[in-house]
């Protein structure tokens, strides 16, 4: 279809470029080249501007499922490994260090790209739910600034739940 549209275009500017009102002779023609270069003008414009709403639609999309890829790396599961005793141990210091840094970085970019949503696409599908994310995401990064990294630290699942504000369904 892309590929009709674009032959579409071609020709339609073809049109206007022979019926142009600068390249007729008579007066009379040139008034009806005039009319018909304005119609040609004005249906190439809604398909171009056609072009601009599907692409717009597409992009919303495109930086919706960037922040949400980066919004669900946000996760304290990272910070542990579960033990076959159904405990938590924490990982390696360098580990945790990079895992700390890694959900730094997710935070980042998922409110970048959810604000892009925001600030552009007003009229989106995934306005409200960027919003909603933006919040969440503020609550979240409250929770992690008091982490403090620990090696071998031991704890059991409903502890780590707990400390976590997780919900068990």
């Amino acid at each position: 279809m892309v590929k009709n549209k674009n032959e579409y275009i071609k020709q339609l500017k073809k049109l206007i470029k022979i019926y142009h009102p600068d390249l007729c002779n008579n007066s009379y023609l040139e008034s009806m080249y005039n009319e018909i270069t304005k119609i040609l003008i004005n249906k190439l414009n809604e398909i171009k501007a056609s072009d601009n709403i599907e692409e717009k639609v597409d992009r919303d999309y495109e930086y919706y499922k960037l922040g949400v890829i980066y919004y669900k790396n946000i996760h304290p599961n990272q910070f542990y490994k579960r033990n076959t005793d159904s405990t938590f141990q924490t990982k390696k210091y360098d580990e945790l260090v990079s895992v700390l840094n890694r959900i730094y970085l997710s935070f980042s970019l998922s409110e970048y790209y959810f604000n892009i949503i925001i600030k552009n696409y007003p009229k989106s599908p995934y306005f409200e739910d960027s919003k909603a994310k933006i919040k969440l995401l503020n609550k979240l990064y409250k929770s992690y600034e008091n982490i403090v990294l620990e090696e071998n630290k031991l704890i059991n699942n409903d502890k780590y739940i707990n400390e976590m504000g997780l919900k068990i369904l």
